[in-house]
């Protein structure tokens, strides 16, 4: 076990956001970094984990997305309506019962921080149509992004960090276990 106090953990979120009628991928050119990458950002005080990730998708690409309940492999607890047993200890991983929870997480040094600092990046899936037109005026003032959207097929070649080309494809793969086409 070890300890990071809460100033040298930063909490961000963001969204896999796919079309799975075109099978696209809501993705954004970093113009600063000169660099594809998914829609995220650090959450709000007192914000849920879902409500910064739809935030932040929203205020990068200018596009409202809508969070998909699925069927996700998680650690987090069953309701206890959902456990046919109650007197039994809860499975240390819960399936069969679709949620918001997020898909994957990734971790690495934040390269943005002054001080010494882990960033943790949680990603839920959503979906949207990509042929939506993105409000304009949405970005923070130092922000330089543009939404694109990208075929899956193409996004290995496309985004700069694998751990999110990995994210995608899990998010994929829960919405194809949920019951979701998504067209190749």
């Amino acid at each position: 076990m070890s300890f990071r106090p809460a100033s040298a953990l930063g909490m961000s979120c963001g969204t896999v956001t796919i079309d799975p009628r075109r099978a696209m991928v809501l993705v954004i050119w970093n113009n600063r970094l000169k660099l594809y990458q998914l829609p995220k950002g650090r959450r709000n005080l007192d914000e849920s984990m879902l409500a910064a990730a739809l935030r932040e998708t929203y205020e990068e690409t200018g596009l409202h997305v809508t969070p998909l309940q699925l069927d996700v492999a998680t650690r987090a607890t069953p309701p206890k309506a959902a456990l046919a047993d109650t007197s039994k200890k809860p499975p240390n991983i819960t399936e069969g019962h679709p949620s918001h929870e997020f898909v994957g997480a990734c971790f690495y040094p934040d390269p943005q921080s002054e001080t010494e600092a882990l960033k943790c990046v949680y990603f839920f899936a959503a979906t949207a149509e990509c042929t939506d037109t993105p409000e304009l005026g949405t970005q923070e003032e130092w922000e330089k992004l543009d939404a694109r959207w990208i075929p899956l097929r193409e996004i290995s070649s496309t985004l700069r960090f694998e751990a999110e080309v990995q994210v995608v494809m899990k998010a994929v793969q829960d919405m194809r276990k949920s019951g979701y086409t998504i067209e190749a």
